[in-house]
């Protein structure tokens, strides 16, 4: 399928308008530009709200170019950048201005089912100096996709109009109502309306990484050794070993993800010692995906995430990785289910195909030969464990069914890649009466499974409903349990206290309770010597304005407390092997 973006860049280019401007090459003697009008359509995929007119509240608004996949065109594809307001819940006006009669507007919008948020389409014959309502048909289409539904917008405007405009409204979060692929047809030439000052269209900017050559072998890894365990301990060489770092889970995108050595260099700067960092190595059903298709992989895709494994590689900071997702993020189960189907997600751990498809796909990770590097993955000490998958729960699998899975599974990575440790990447429930009600995961069994080297649970108490007080008992129980009953060393492999920077009440309030809470966490994690802490997440300052409004658990340089406390709880985690 042809790249949506090149789509649309091409209908730019065709109209020659810049948004805010008029027809460029339109001219004439001062005639408002003369001869038969021609009507034409512009396409604004959305990218930038530099173009837009001046009367847009470009105060009020930004770009979202966040999961991707919820997005959704008619047609399939979907909208890759979306129009989206920041850090307000009041109305934001998007608005255009051709230099030209204005006849038919068109916007495709999303909003979320626990958020709200709408639109209204207005138009204005005076350069903006009075607006009215236009009525716009509104066809809702698609699958809803993590509560984000779908629906087309169209208006005929009337006669004489020189401006129309998308209003963002109501919600009650700043980024739920998003606007997309917006189409505007005009009269171009032969207009009595005062045109604007001429503008060219000019290619814009893409989030996708650039992918220049880069210079590097296996000589800049700085790893010889790969992790393994002995006991309840992770070793490196014999000796044990700790680790601390977090989550990132835009760094291995192909379609808007932030560079490595932009994420790598901030943070082992503001933390010394970070020394581990958890990534996803899956993304299926879209184009720039690792497997768009089954047993369709993507080049470019893969040759992003070998250049993310050369970047930790050389900068010493190791890689946890799980191979597939619980949750439609990037794919993830729910898109194995649909090239088969299926609807149950127990499906995934039973159908004949679903496992050929997930295999193939882990047997080409595994032996995909890095190309900057020329390290095989499943040779390369960079990578510290796979995980089968990212929080899988059995859900209404039978947890006969669900342990065969992971054991099987366990089994056939290690068939392949006997270097690596194994672990599950499961949140950590342990039955009917877990905090999310029944799941039959089972904590310690299941990762008492002889292929599984390590265990694996996260915590996010908001989310689950629990106490300040459990969230602790928490992190103490099962570090304990896995230490005592299980016999393997364990790590959180997420955890994370929610701080909305788009309320009402003063961040450093929120940051102050959330600061309390990650110093007792990371207290208990030392007690019980927690053998792996990996916060949920790590971003940049040039991250904040996209994802401040909807990340609830990001943390960002300019939290200097915090940051704080990762720096003095890294070293007191790495410290603890050192201690005999």
């Amino acid at each position: 399928m042809q790249n949506r973006r090149q789509v649309l860049r091409g209908a730019v280019a065709a109209a020659a308008v810049g948004l805010a401007g008029c027809p460029s090459g339109g001219g004439g003697d001062g005639d408002g530009g003369g001869g038969t009008p021609t009507e034409r359509t512009v396409t604004d995929a959305c990218e930038g709200v530099g173009d837009l007119a001046p009367s847009s509240d470009t105060d009020r608004l930004g770009t979202d170019s966040t999961n991707t996949e919820h997005f959704v065109h008619p047609d399939g594809g979907t909208d890759e950048v979306r129009f989206v307001r920041v850090g307000t819940t009041d109305d934001a006006a998007v608005a255009y201005a051709l230099g030209g009669e204005l006849r038919e507007a068109s916007a495709q919008f999303h909003w979320h089912e626990g958020a709200g948020g709408d639109v209204r389409v207005e138009e204005s014959p005076d350069g903006g100096d009075s607006w009215s309502a236009v009525d716009a048909a509104r066809e809702e289409y698609g699958e809803v996709s993590a509560s984000w539904h779908h629906a087309t917008l169209s208006a005929d405007l009337s006669g004489g109009v020189d401006r129309c405009r998308f209003v963002l409204t109501g919600g009650n979060k700043a980024w739920s109502g998003q606007l997309g692929h917006v189409e505007i047809t005009y009269l171009d030439g032969g207009s009595t309306v005062a045109p604007g000052s001429t503008a060219t269209a000019t290619p814009r900017s893409t989030p996708v990484p650039t992918l220049t050559p880069i210079e590097g072998s296996a000589d800049d890894v700085v790893f010889d050794h790969f992790v393994e365990t002995d006991g309840t301990e992770f070793v490196v060489d014999g000796e044990p070993a700790s680790f601390s770092g977090g989550n990132h889970p835009q760094v291995s995108r192909h379609d808007g993800g932030l560079p490595p050595k932009e994420l790598l260099s901030t943070w082992t700067d503001l933390v010394p010692g970070l020394d581990v960092m958890r990534v996803p190595a899956f993304g299926e059903g879209q184009e720039n995906y690792l497997q768009p298709a089954p047993g369709l992989f993507d080049e470019e895709a893969f040759r992003l995430l070998d250049r993310v494994i050369y970047q930790f590689g050389r900068m010493g900071v190791r890689l946890v990785m799980p191979l597939s997702n619980y949750w439609d993020w990037r794919g993830g189960i729910p898109q194995y289910l649909d090239w088969v189907g299926a609807s149950e997600k127990s499906a995934f751990y039973t159908n004949d195909e679903l496992v050929s498809y997930f295999r193939s796909f882990v047997e080409t990770l595994l032996e995909r030969e890095n190309t900057v590097t020329g390290v095989k993955y499943k040779n390369d000490p960079t990578i510290m464990l796979w995980e089968l998958a990212n929080e899988p729960r059995a859900g209404s699998a039978d947890y006969g069914a669900y342990k065969e899975w992971v054991k099987s599974t366990a089994e056939f990575v290690k068939g392949i890649d006997d270097n690596h440790l194994v672990s599950t990447g499961m949140e950590g429930f342990c039955g009917p009466d877990g905090p999310v009600g029944a799941d039959e995961t089972r904590y310690v069994e299941t990762h008492g499974i002889d292929a599984i080297d390590s265990a694996s649970y996260h915590l996010y108490p908001n989310a689950w409903g629990l106490s300040k007080d459990e969230s602790v008992e928490w992190i103490r129980r099962h570090t304990t349990e896995a230490h005592e009953e299980i016999g393997k060393p364990a790590y959180c492999g997420e955890f994370g206290w929610e701080v909305d920077r788009s309320d009402d009440t003063p961040d450093d309030e929120e940051l102050a309770e959330r600061n309390a809470m990650y110093e007792r966490w990371y207290e208990a994690m030392v007690d019980t010597r927690t053998d792996g802490a990996m916060v949920w997440d790590l971003r940049t300052e040039s991250e904040y304005e996209w994802t401040s409004p909807w990340n609830r658990h990001a943390i960002y340089p300019r939290d200097e407390e915090t940051v704080a406390l990762l720096k003095n709880y890294t070293q007191q985690i790495r410290g603890l092997t050192d201690e005999g």
